[in-house]
């Protein structure tokens, strides 16, 4: 037509994204419902599975003579418990607090004891899925969780009285909060990241080393976004949660002679043997450190804050304990866990999707052996660590004696007038007894304890310093100590030469990891 502009087609550089309402080449849109099943299924199906696995045979081993630890506080009332953490454990304070709430609603069987660790991993491997499917994509997110699942020290700290698993927990919310806050910027979204620092911090102070994981994470955002605000907010955020945690942090720094005066110093082996103890078995240990340290994904940014959160927490801990005090405990670095496994999940999918050359919107059926590779990965990780998972539900699994055994052979052979003794300095023997023989009134009598340890404000009872004067003329004694011991009685060297003397020994018994001694008064 005359007089008319002529107008040129427009074109699409292959390279221009599809609009938002148009699906991927390839790929048929689907229904609402589908959509957001891909977004919950790598949350909801790793997380319920961790839960039933935590669940199989978690009351099965007796407990360890920390949780015994947590049995004795959790009865204390709320005046006891803020008088314990004024002298020692500060830094459990705020678990001490839940658990005497709980076991107030629930009981104190040793179910029940685990219980709140065993939601926490649980709600712990179904975050590390929603954050892989964050920072990756969902099938990352799934197998995170999966690996998760296998390991067996997750099933060991999620059945465990102690907070380790709170603080894998918070440990994951706390970055995915960062992401959140990160991409929408809302200051309720930063107020919720800096109450999930505040709550990581009271799971465990040690957690805290992954805030390096969080700098890196600000740091990229604000060199992609060429905006360097985002730094002051967090800085600013996160000053905030550090101020409210200075009284935790200096009561903690206050004690930790105390503390933790029974850690060895850090050595060579103790590092070598590091792996092994914290993903609890040595085999499965470092098949996921090949793994993650392959570990590649575009865009490479991705994968920093991650590797971080693996590496942040073991060089802190190495640190102070090398040149400040010694602190080096496999069980304060279970928060590398999920950060390893996601590596090692992203080296596995993403051979996937190097494999796949049909695309991300191909049909199933055209990525079939590259995830056959992927299960059969996932299957060699699992079995690799089936003789550990077997292990943590032994009976004896956890450390510390026997202390279920011991109080089933003094039911056995216990007579009225009985009294017992435990050996110098034990805190964790008695409270083991007096957990395990709590629903029988008639056992033997505490023969040394002037004062309990919820009166002293401590974790040891304070003991009358006169032993063998106690001891004389009761007409049986049974005398309890940690380790195998041919003579029970060099576990109280103050009462051996009465024991010896005004006393013939008429039973003995070996359990795992203690000895029980029956000792009768001849005259």
């Amino acid at each position: 037509m005359r007089g008319a502009a002529t107008v040129a087609p427009a074109t699409v550089s292959v390279a221009d994204p599809p609009p938002p309402d148009e699906p991927p080449p390839g790929r048929v849109a689907g229904p609402p419902w589908r959509d957001r099943l891909v977004r919950l299924a790598p949350s909801l199906v790793p997380g319920t599975l961790m839960a039933v696995v935590a669940l199989a045979g978690a009351d099965r081993p007796v407990l360890s003579w920390d949780e015994v630890t947590t049995a004795d506080v959790a009865r204390r009332s709320p005046a006891e418990i803020w008088q314990l953490v004024q002298n020692i454990d500060a830094v459990f304070g705020p678990y001490y607090f839940l658990m005497h709430g709980w076991t107030r609603l629930a009981g104190t069987s040793e179910l029940d004891l685990r219980l709140p660790s065993i939601v926490a991993m649980a709600a712990a491997v179904a975050a590390a899925g929603q954050l892989g499917r964050r920072l990756f994509d969902p099938v990352v997110g799934t197998v995170t969780g999966l690996l998760l699942c296998a390991l067996p020290n997750t099933s060991r700290y999620a059945a465990e009285a102690r907070p380790y698993a709170f603080a894998c927990l918070m440990s994951v919310l706390a970055l995915l909060a960062l992401v959140g806050a990160l991409e929408r910027g809302r200051p309720v979204r930063w107020a919720g990241y800096g109450l999930s620092v505040v709550l990581l911090g009271l799971g465990h102070l040690v957690a805290l080393a992954t805030l390096a994981a969080h700098a890196a994470m600000v740091l990229i955002h604000a060199r992609r976004e060429r905006s360097w605000r985002v730094v002051a907010v967090w800085g600013a955020t996160l000053a905030a949660a550090l101020v409210v945690l200075a009284p935790v942090a200096l009561l903690g720094v206050r004690q930790r002679h105390t503390q933790l005066a029974w850690v060895d110093p850090l050595t060579v082996g103790a590092l070598g043997a590091a792996p092994g103890q914290i993903v609890g078995s040595v085999l499965t240990a470092w098949l996921l450190i090949g793994l993650a340290l392959v570990a590649y994904w575009r865009p490479v940014s991705a994968v920093v804050p991650v590797a971080l959160l693996a590496v942040a927490p073991v060089v802190v801990v190495a640190t102070v304990s090398l040149l400040v005090s010694p602190m080096w405990v496999a069980r304060y670095l279970l928060v590398v866990l999920v950060p390893l496994a996601m590596l090692a999940a992203v080296t596995v999918v993403g051979r996937v999707r190097a494999d796949n050359v049909a695309g991300a919107g191909a049909p199933w059926r055209a990525r079939g052996p590259a995830f056959l590779r992927l299960i059969v990965v996932l299957a060699v990780v699992a079995a690799s660590a089936y003789p550990g998972q077997r292990a943590v539900r032994g009976p004896t699994a956890k450390n510390g004696p026997d202390y279920r055994g011991i109080a089933a052979i003094i039911q056995q052979h216990q007579q009225p007038g009985d009294g017992m003794v435990f050996e110098i300095r034990s805190r964790a023997m008695r409270a083991g007894m007096e957990y395990y023989l709590r629903r029988h009134p008639a056992y033997p009598r505490d023969l040394l304890q002037r004062r309990t340890a919820a009166d002293a404000g401590r974790l040891m009872a304070e003991e009358h310093t006169d032993a063998a004067a106690r001891v004389t003329g009761v007409p049986r004694v049974w005398l309890l100590v940690s380790g195998p011991r041919r003579d029970p009685a060099t576990g109280y060297p103050a009462l051996r030469p009465l024991l010896r003397k005004d006393y013939e020994r008429v039973g003995i018994w070996q359990v795992s990891r203690g000895t029980v001694g029956l000792y009768r008064y001849r005259g």
